[in-house]
């Protein structure tokens, strides 16, 4: 597992109350040879899902009154076991927060993930595997959130970036690869300055799925990328955007946490002038939204779909189509010639 992950992170999420109906089945734990959550969780790739999955692996046990994932009995999970982990996140007990369809999916996919890793040490039958692996996810289908930023407020903030600065030069390439490449906020600490092509302005990433794609990088980002790397950065081998500490050391051993993007985001855009809604309020920005402007400019310039889905590195056009607002730019100036 990535050095960086640590079990610790699972055993300090908050307790839930224990579910009897569950429990009866499950509750027996004992720490087995093989864990298959923690087998399941060195198949993920990226350590934000890690994480995640663990987090929601380590509220089941909690669930079932075990302690943690570490000591809980995954030998025992059936799929009944899995519907009523899915119920209950659906309809929690009193206190406990209810949690929408796409969330209660991604528990169910952890189940199986762990379900896969038990069947594959010989922990569960393959019959129980199977039925686990039926249980189908919640359909549903929401409108896609977050924003794009406009003209006026990518240029505030990159501008907000002094030059001058270690940390400023690094933060307005890392903010201009995001704008102008569309790279995903946990895609920026695995950079390598080897996956950097200096003379066709190109880097390798490894995205989600440990696919890897190209991207090419507009003049802007390609200029702010140079401007770091000579200016601070160096040619050292390591990865290329490194820690910086207070005293200015740049450190190229150790990545980036990827929640520390969106740090750099939030405190660049507190000096960009967003627009105001009819009650004074400012849009939240994350890091997503700027991938999101990416793509919404690419189809604005009527880039063909899929030229935009293998610049996103999406596994589908399906995906790259919820970012594609033109439809409802066209309702909202129909909405404004109806008479009423």
């Amino acid at each position: 597992m990535n050095p960086d992950y640590s079990v610790l992170d699972v055993v300090e999420m908050p307790r839930m109350n224990s579910d009897s109906q569950f429990s009866t089945h499950v509750s027996n734990y004992t720490s087995t040879p093989v864990n298959p959550a923690l087998k399941y969780l060195e198949t993920l790739s990226s350590e934000n899902s890690r994480i995640s999955m663990a987090s929601k692996l380590n509220v089941v046990a909690r669930m079932v009154g075990a302690e943690n994932l570490l000591v809980c009995d995954w030998s025992t999970l059936r799929a009944e076991h899995v519907l009523s982990v899915m119920k209950r996140l659906e309809a929690p007990d009193y206190g406990e927060r209810k949690h929408g369809p796409a969330t209660v999916n991604c528990y169910l996919s952890a189940l199986k993930g762990v379900a896969k890793a038990a069947w594959l040490s010989g922990l569960i039958p393959h019959e129980v595997y199977l039925r686990i692996q039926a249980v189908r996810q919640r359909r549903f289908h929401r409108l896609p959130t977050g924003r794009s930023l406009t003209f006026s407020e990518s240029k505030q903030l990159v501008a907000a970036c002094d030059l001058s600065s270690p940390k400023g030069c690094r933060d307005r390439a890392i903010l201009l690869l995001m704008l102008g490449c569309g790279l995903r906020r946990g895609e920026i600490p695995g950079l390598m300055l080897a996956h950097y092509n200096i003379y066709d302005r190109s880097l390798s990433v490894i995205g989600k799925g440990n696919k890897e794609r190209r991207v090419f990088l507009p003049d802007q980002a390609a200029a702010a990328l140079n401007a770091w790397i000579n200016n601070f950065r160096g040619a050292e081998p390591g990865r290329l955007f490194g820690r910086i500490y207070k005293n200015g050391r740049i450190s190229l051993e150790h990545p980036m946490a990827a929640r520390s993007i969106g740090d750099i985001l939030a405190v660049r855009m507190s000096s960009v002038d967003s627009p105001e809604d009819a009650f004074g309020r400012r849009p939240k920005t994350t890091s997503h939204d700027l991938r999101r402007t990416f793509a919404t400019r690419l189809l604005d310039e009527n880039i063909d779909i899929v030229t935009v889905k293998n610049m996103m590195g999406h596994a589908s056009v399906t995906t790259t189509a919820q970012y594609d607002r033109r439809g409802e730019d066209a309702q909202r100036a129909a909405a404004n010639r109806v008479r009423i």
